[in-house]
């Protein structure tokens, strides 16, 4: 708990420190915490959402083909209880993503002077430190969620918006647990069927979910690859005036 304290009281103080130079230097704010609903703003949602929902499902599908997950069938009210478990999966994962991404991250670019490679790099470790405290952390767990804030801060910064990282965590989590019935970094997030964890934990994860073991962390990489396919895509794929606009 004193971990996410800090980290929050960082964000804030980093996030509040760039918004005022962004409002000195007569800059959007909405454009420096991403949040503009741009041209590419329903393009970029929608792609990240089935890039990790996509990753997600091979995950799945590959933990259960090495054996190392047994499925058995959910009980009755677990479809009814995902229009309930999305809007506080999206909460959670807007909260998140406005903290590490568009207050952290933005007051660490303006801190280090644009030096983008460092400032994601720096704002992902924190992802991954706020994570410890989960039951079941370890060091593959800080790993995992390390590599998943290395996703959505390029994300921020290549795309330019929050939307795109938004897309991309709110579907990694949702399809995690309440669809695929995984837990998420360690907690019982419910599914439309029950996942019994068979190991070994280092290739699953065990009780802490995907993020922690071996078929989850290469899924990051898959899903980074995808990220920058994306990115490089929709920006060949535009207009000269809607380059000009996104950026």
């Amino acid at each position: 708990m004193a971990v996410e304290i800090f980290m929050a009281l960082a964000a804030l103080g980093l996030g509040i420190a760039a918004i005022v130079r962004a409002r000195r230097a007569g800059e959007s704010v909405l454009d420096l915490l991403g949040l503009r609903w741009g041209p590419t703003a329903g393009r970029d949602l929608l792609a990240g959402m089935a890039i990790t929902g996509l990753a997600m499902g091979g995950v799945f599908v590959a933990e259960l083909g090495l054996g190392a997950i047994a499925t058995a069938p959910a009980p009755a009210a677990a479809g009814s209880s995902l229009l309930v478990l999305a809007p506080v999966k999206l909460a959670f994962t807007l909260k998140e993503e406005i903290m590490m991404r568009s207050l952290l991250l933005s007051g660490l670019l303006m801190v280090l002077g644009g030096r983008a490679a460092l400032a994601v790099g720096l704002s992902a470790l924190a992802f991954g430190c706020i994570h410890l405290t989960n039951p079941g952390a370890s060091l593959l767990s800080v790993l995992g969620n390390t590599l998943g804030g290395v996703i959505y801060g390029s994300a921020f910064v290549l795309a330019r918006n929050l939307w795109l990282p938004i897309g991309l965590h709110f579907a990694w989590n949702f399809a995690q647990g309440p669809l695929l019935g995984f837990p998420v970094s360690g907690m019982d997030a419910g599914g439309l069927q029950q996942v019994h964890d068979l190991g070994p934990t280092w290739l699953t994860g065990g009780s802490y979910g995907p993020e922690a073991g071996l078929v989850g962390i290469v899924a990051r990489f898959v899903v980074m690859a995808l990220v920058l396919l994306w990115v490089g895509a929709r920006t060949r794929g535009a207009s000269p005036a809607l380059q000009a606009a996104a950026s």
